[in-house]
């Protein structure tokens, strides 16, 4: 081969690499994002109302509650998203151990 014919096809290997580095996004040009607007603070606060109790998450007690029935609650909310738990994985379960079935054309 001729050395004029090696250098034609040392670009063209060289223009597919460098395509193909900037078409896979490790060499951009870095956006012209605008800088962050920053709010302004408020001098002066209202007087603010008494905070709300902790509401119920999921079936569960409040947060600050100890007693014996609130433990019972959380222990039974907690067994109810086990059982849940418990069916969605037998379900995946299932699902990995199907098998191929012949398909008609």
């Amino acid at each position: 081969m001729s050395s004029a014919l090696k250098g034609i096809i040392a670009v063209i290997v060289i223009a597919i690499i460098a395509w193909l580095v900037w078409w896979s996004g490790w060499v951009t040009i870095p956006s012209q994002k605008p800088a962050p607007t920053i709010q302004p603070v408020a001098t002066t606060t209202a007087p603010q109302a008494e905070a709300a109790p902790p509401q119920n998450m999921n079936g569960m007690a409040a947060a600050n509650d100890a007693s014996d029935g609130a433990i019972t609650q959380d222990a039974a909310a907690i067994d109810t998203q086990l059982q849940g738990l418990t069916q969605d994985s037998t379900a995946v379960d299932s699902s990995m151990n199907d098998k191929a079935v012949a398909q008609s054309y």
